[in-house]
């Protein structure tokens, strides 16, 4: 005990010595801690909701009544009267409310009094026209409820009123927010069925977040019907915006069989993948929503309330079996379900990786800020440990100093960072909601990850500043200083390094295995040694930095060049931890740049694309105005090209599907005139061949069953020229299509057209877009009028006017009926034309790339910032080291802007030997991580690398600032002071 007391004081009498490194090693933990609790807030205050948000979720009712087990994604079943009948006459139940959700586009009516909005990436590409299989079910739900009384807190306006017919609804707190919605505005409800506008009427509050219960949103289609080919399909009007009263079917009457003939042509209304009831909501009238849709509502989920005589646990006895053994099956969900499935639910899912991700960053960052002190403190203290040593401390106790004082610092900086966090947490949430979406609390989620940041970062940061100190003989206090060893290892170093490195790329990209071990030892065995040869290099290219660049940077700076000629290889310890601290923030931000942009590349629309491609759904055009379209203003008449298109199932013969295809295992065939499409002279598609050639796939597709494929199908798939596809046709599923592969052709961008062009018909997800004879596909999938056309427009052509007279095309069918899978029979009161223009998706694409890629890099900047203050550790430990050097430089002429430039000097070349390691790393993780891309199910095409040197530049530049203004404050100090105070301060430290 009295040895841990005299540790102490030795180590808190340092403090006291030197306090200007303390204080900036303190801060940097307070900003590291503070970045922690950033994060972690937001999870801390999911969890405090958990209770209140599950009874806001059941709102006055007291258990769920849905399906039971159903595959994400799937419609969802309907629920018999006759068993709502059944709980409506048990003398527990107080009320059964039916209600049932459906996909929707929605937006609001603007007056002319509101100001321009920005428009988002996917308002560009859905905005309002209807929902579509491919794009994510990003806006709001409608709810189809007969409730007489509201079922949540209405916290302003009033509920839907008795008159069912009237254009009204009434949206949750979440949906009335995001679209800044107040009660008296309108909505416009789009759906295949119709285009309505609604008033608000009311808002209701609502849990924020939705549950878990068994389902998850955005799954991957699984089979036939388990896409996205759910009931929920659309919103629509209370005023058709069509003109002309609509047909409407009462709600009790059923929707007729499909005749054998219906099902040959149908097609999957999107699911908004609901599991339980929306809570982004528009709440309608069954009757309104039958409207909107073109089809009867029919109720998927019961919410029952009970009567006080009646506990859930009975009421559970009573019906269970029941509801488990009918069909479908069914399932109770109570308080305590709910309440589960907020604590699984995507959104505490995504907190959590957060929060382990700033706790890692964090830990870095306190590892080499402690780090940097502690190593500092070694070298600046050899004598007075070696004095220690002779006089009576044991080794032990040198350690025991050094991990006292790394501890300490940690835990100062740990207090000081939950209050500031605190604080900060206290006053952004309140001056800055939007950044803190579900709340903020300081909690223990907070206080425990932040504390392990610093933790983990205390000890793992004396390691290595212990061992060097423990080394230290008592001999050594004899002289004046230990001498400086010659660091020849750089060059071994750098040569491990190097081979450690390179053994990422080489399991990417050309060692032989399967895709899953592949994928383990990227993650567990190969990128862990590429971080480790990383460290490695460090010292190599701080020498190399001195030597080449140093030169440069003291000839920018008017220095005589020998000031700097080996100032940082005589501190490597000093000069590589700062290094690696910068390293930390910046190498992640230039990973994560090039690895976005890298990927963003084959998901950019090429050239080989039309100007647009123009749907008219959902019944297409009929034959006799099909001329019509090519008289359109804008449209080049001899560049209009009609096409076939189904989404189906692949039929591998009794085999496995490709793993990678496991989450798409389906194509996009899309029929066409060949000599058209790929003519040698102006072809609608200007494709590149990979493998086979332009004229024989033309011969191969107009004699019949011939087809071109994607590159990246072939790759994922192993097929090749002359190989067979097999697809399962949706309206006949005992029928086999078989085409032969005449063509491999690169297609970058054909995903994202076709995920929101409305050509994913059954499935959110695709495997490949194949190129078949137009007269084959439309006979072998008994498809029916043509729904789509690819066109090109002369130059200057208004896009918002050609769509409008494709609208005026697509109305002359208003009223007729098609067949919707898991539907039936759908009236279209409106038709629409949805065109998907080829320019209208690069912008799109390049704002949501740029959004999500920002998005990732935030943290890391954040980091980068914080490493900062191990730069101003550093120049400050250098400035005290060199005390006795800049007295007598200032002593035979230097000036105090030479000094002053020196110090500067010394930050830019550290800054830039941070950029350069930064480089290599985020070059090399980049690149592998696009070739691990094809490994992952989602993306099978050839690797792609571009190097974002405008985006790469930022982070540079914000390093090198960041450096010089860590250098600001010593650089002052150092050029103000006299020559003889100086040297005095020098002898006094010695």
């Amino acid at each position: 005990m009295s040895s841990l007391s005299l540790i102490i004081k030795l180590v808190v009498a340092q403090m006291r010595r030197s306090p200007g490194r303390a204080i900036v090693t303190t801060v940097g933990v307070i900003a590291s801690t503070c970045a922690v609790v950033w994060v972690v807030s937001g999870y801390d205050a999911l969890v405090s909701q958990f209770d209140e948000n599950a009874g806001k979720y059941l709102g006055r009712y007291d258990v769920l009544v849905m399906a039971a087990g159903r595959p994400p994604g799937s419609p969802s079943p309907t629920i018999a009267p006759k068993l709502i009948d059944a709980l409506e006459q048990d003398a527990g139940v107080l009320e059964v409310n039916p209600v049932s959700n459906y996909r929707v586009s929605a937006t609001r009516v603007r007056s002319e009094l509101d100001s321009e909005e920005s428009v988002s990436s996917l308002g560009i590409l859905v905005g309002d026209r209807p929902p579509v299989n491919g794009a994510p079910p990003v806006g709001p739900t409608l709810v189809s409820t007969p409730a007489a009384e509201e079922p949540y807190e209405l916290v302003n306006g009033q509920w839907l009123g008795r008159d069912h017919q009237a254009n009204s609804a009434v949206v949750t707190e979440n949906v009335a927010n995001g679209m800044k919605l107040s009660v008296g505005d309108e909505l416009k409800i789009t759906t295949f069925g119709n285009r309505v506008r609604l008033q608000v009427v009311g808002i209701v509050q609502q849990a924020p977040e939705m549950p878990s219960l068994g389902g998850r949103r955005g799954g991957p289609a699984a089979g036939r019907g388990n896409g996205t080919s759910g009931r929920g399909g659309g919103a629509a009007s209370a005023r058709s915006e069509h003109g002309g009263q609509s047909e409407r079917r009462s709600s009790g009457e059923r929707s007729p069989s499909i005749t054998a003939d219906d099902a040959k042509h149908q097609i999957g209304l999107p699911s908004g993948f609901i599991t339980g009831v929306a809570t982004d909501a528009i709440y309608v009238r069954p009757e309104m929503a039958e409207r909107i849709n073109g089809y009867p509502a029919q109720p998927q989920v019961l919410q029952v309330a009970l009567s006080d005589t009646i506990t859930i646990d009975q009421f559970r006895d009573a019906w269970q079996d029941r509801l488990a053994t009918g069909r479908p099956p069914l399932r109770l969900v109570d308080y305590e379900a709910v309440r589960r499935g907020m604590e699984s639910s995507r959104s505490v899912s995504g907190q959590q990786s957060q929060a382990w991700a700033a706790t890692g960053m964090a830990s870095l960052a306190a590892i080499f800020i402690i780090f940097s002190t502690l190593s500092m403190g070694v070298t600046e203290r050899a004598r007075e440990f070696a004095m220690l040593r002779a006089v009576a401390l044991t080794r032990s106790q040198v350690a025991g100093m050094i991990a006292v004082e790394s501890v300490l610092l940690a835990l100062i900086g740990w207090a000081g960072g939950l209050l500031a966090g605190w604080l900060m947490v206290l006053v952004g949430s309140r001056v800055l909601p939007g950044l803190f979406s579900s709340g903020a609390v300081l909690g223990w989620a907070s206080i425990s990850l932040s504390g392990l940041t610093v933790v983990v970062g205390a000890f793992a940061a004396a390691i290595l500043p212990a061992w060097r100190a423990i080394r230290i003989e008592p001999l050594d206090a004899m002289s004046n200083r230990v001498a400086v060893p010659r660091y020849r290892w750089w060059g071994v170093l750098a040569a491990i390094g190097l081979a450690l490195s390179a053994v990422t790329p080489i399991s990417v990209f050309a060692m032989p295995m399967s895709d899953e071990w592949r994928s383990w030892c990227y993650s567990f065995v190969t990128y862990p040694l590429l971080l480790l040869g990383m460290i490695l290099l460090a010292p190599a290219i701080v020498v190399g930095c001195e030597r080449t660049l140093g030169p440069l940077v003291t000839s920018l700076l008017g220095l005589d060049r020998r000031m700097m000629k080996t100032q940082l290889s005589n501190n490597l310890w000093r000069s590589v931890g700062a290094t690696l601290a910068l390293s930390v923030g910046l190498g992640l931000y230039a990973s994560t740049q090039t690895w976005g942009y890298s990927m963003l590349v084959p998901f950019t629309p090429g050239d080989w694309l039309p100007d647009a491609l123009v749907a008219f759904h959902p019944v297409g055009v009929a034959e006799e105005d099909e001329s019509l379209i090519a008289k359109v203003d804008g449209v080049k008449s001899d560049q209009v090209m009609r096409l076939a298109i189904e989404q189906a199932k692949f039929d591998w013969n009794g085999s496995e599907p490709p793993s990678r295809l496991r989450f798409a295992d389906n194509g996009i065939v899309c029929g066409l005139d060949p000599r058209v499409a790929f003519a040698e002279r102006n072809p609608m598609l200007p494709v590149t061949f990979v493998a086979g050639d332009k004229a024989s796939a033309i011969a191969a597709i107009s004699a019949g069953k011939g087809c071109v494929v994607s590159e990246d199908f072939s790759m994922a798939t192993g097929l090749r020229v002359g190989d067979d596809v097999t697809f399962v046709p949706p309206a006949a599923e005992a029928e086999r299509v078989t085409y032969k592969i005449a063509g491999i052709v690169s297609l970058p961008g054909w995903q994202w057209v076709t995920k929101f062009s409305g050509v994913r018909r059954h499935f959110v997800r695709t495997g490949t877009l194949l190129f078949a004879n137009f007269g084959d596909v439309h006979r072998d999938f008994h498809l029916q009028d043509t729904e789509f056309f690819w066109v090109n427009f002369n130059a200057g052509t208004d896009l918002a006017a050609v769509e409008n007279q494709f609208q005026s095309i697509a109305e002359r069918r208003s009223g007729e009926t098609f067949t919707a899978a898991s539907v039936g029979n759908v009236k279209a009161y409106r038709p629409f034309a949805r065109m998907t223009a080829t320019e209208n998706v690069k912008e799109a694409i390049k704002m949501r790339a740029d959004g999500m890629i920002w998005g990732m890099s935030y943290l890391p900047l954040v980091t980068l910032a914080i490493m900062s203050l191990a730069i101003a550790n550093t120049v400050i430990a250098s400035v005290r080291s060199r005390t006795w050097e800049f007295g007598v430089m200032r002593s035979i002429g230097v000036t105090r802007s030479q000094l002053m430039r020196l110090v500067f000097a010394e930050s830019l070349l550290i800054a830039l030997g941070a950029c350069i390691l930064s480089l290599v790393f985020g070059l090399i993780a980049g690149w592998c991580g696009v070739g691990m891309a094809q490994f992952g199910g989602w993306f099978a095409g050839p690797p792609s690398f571009l190097i974002p040197w405008g985006q790469l530049s930022i982070g540079f530049a914000m390093t090198i600032t960041l450096c010089v203004l860590a250098g600001l404050w010593p650089a002052i100090k150092t050029g103000l002071a006299e020559p003889l105070r100086l040297l005095q301060s020098a002898r006094a430290s010695q």
